[in-house]
């Protein structure tokens, strides 16, 4: 072949070769086009529209339907607003989220507390007055230590005898409105296993039972070996010493006088130790009084 020929020769075979592969992309791009999207099965589903507080009866106006794709679905998730309207909650319900047929109860039953209690819990009430109650401080869902005092051998002896208790209801009342103000009840009703409601019945028939607020999301528990009235003022009784009287003689007063002049005094004794100073703050209602002793 003439060398004049190669050049033009490979440049056509290599426009052919682009066009088939472009022709090739092309008709790709075309038959990916031409697929039908893939369809996805959706359900509806009863949604939340506002929160749904535990024992309240729901209404129609708190809850929706809505589409969403089937493998979002719960199982035991309500797809009929008239099997959920009118009926009570036992747990709370959050706004967008699914309704669950398990978080209601059967339709014309009015759940009491215990529905919401835990299967390994007692519901317990105690008394409570202004100072047990922690001067209206305490309110259902805040967790709370009990302190038994007893007499034992004639001596009385306080002890942390519960920790981390919840608080189910306060005087009858199972919720805590926002903003309340508080106030003083006349009982407090525990959530406790029956080992611990068998120590707290014994305790406050036996004694006195104090309520200790617990501060929020610490539920670490702590070893305390109790304090009687010694332990408590951190000291304990003193002897007094008997005052001896000295005997008569018949030694002359001056003779008296003047041993005494001779005879150096006793040192005088030294201070006792004073005692380590407790602080001990007192809330009578919204006023805090501190006591030193």
């Amino acid at each position: 072949m003439n060398r004049r020929w190669i050049v033009p020769v490979t440049a056509l075979t290599l426009a052919v070769i682009t066009t088939f592969a472009v022709l090739s992309y092309v008709r790709g791009i075309q038959r990916q086009a031409a697929v039908k999207p893939q369809t996805i099965e959706t359900e509806q589903v009863v949604f939340a529209k506002t929160l749904i507080g535990a024992r309240n009866v729901v209404g129609m106006d708190a809850l929706e339907l809505r589409s969403i794709p089937s493998a979002g679905v719960h199982p035991q998730a309500a797809r009929d607003l008239a099997a959920i309207a009118g009926r009570v909650a036992m747990a709370p319900v959050y706004p967008d989220e699914q309704v669950l047929t398990t978080k209601f109860a059967p339709a014309g039953v009015n759940p009491g507390l215990s529905y919401s209690l835990a299967k390994d819990k007692r519901a317990m009430t105690i008394a409570v007055n202004e100072v047990i109650g922690v001067a209206g401080f305490i309110f259902p869902g805040d967790r709370v230590d009990v302190l038994g005092t007893v007499t034992l051998d004639s001596e009385a002896f306080s002890k942390v005898v519960l920790q981390d208790v919840e608080v189910l209801a306060i005087a009858q009342k199972v919720e805590q409105k926002p903003g309340e103000e508080p106030r003083v009840t006349t009982s407090a009703t525990l959530a406790v296993t029956p080992e611990q409601a068998e120590i707290l019945a014994l305790v406050d028939s036996s004694g006195k039972v104090r309520l200790a607020l617990r501060p929020y999301n610490q539920h670490a528990l702590v070893q305390t070996p109790g304090r009687d009235v010694k332990a408590a003022l951190g000291r304990f009784a003193r002897s007094v010493p008997k005052t001896v009287q000295p005997a008569s003689t018949s030694t002359p007063r001056r003779s008296t006088e003047a041993r005494t002049r001779n005879t150096p005094r006793p040192a005088a004794p030294a201070a006792a130790p004073r005692p380590p100073i407790n602080n001990v703050d007192i809330w009578r209602g919204t006023t805090k009084t501190t006591v030193n002793f």
